[in-house]
């Protein structure tokens, strides 16, 4: 039994899809297990914005303040 043209576009349909489906799929796979983008920036300044707060409130002098913005900046340096 020979395929017709009909069946032989139809096996090139399903085989476009299948790989549609495979390279759909393994771009999914690394997007879940490759880790994204560093967002040091943003929590740098967030931990300073916090600081910042902080002394503003009175909870910390300006002199703690130094220090511990210190240890942010030097904890996200890398």
């Amino acid at each position: 039994m020979m395929p017709t043209d009909a069946m032989s576009w139809l096996v090139w349909v399903m085989v476009a899809g299948l790989l549609i489906l495979l390279w759909a799929s393994a771009l999914l796979l690394a997007r879940t297990v490759l880790p994204g983008r560093p967002r040091r920036a943003r929590d740098e300044n967030e931990a300073i914005g916090e600081l910042s707060l902080r002394l503003a409130r009175g909870e910390i002098t300006a002199d703690e303040f130094e220090q511990q913005r210190q240890l942010v900046l030097d904890a996200f340096r890398p």
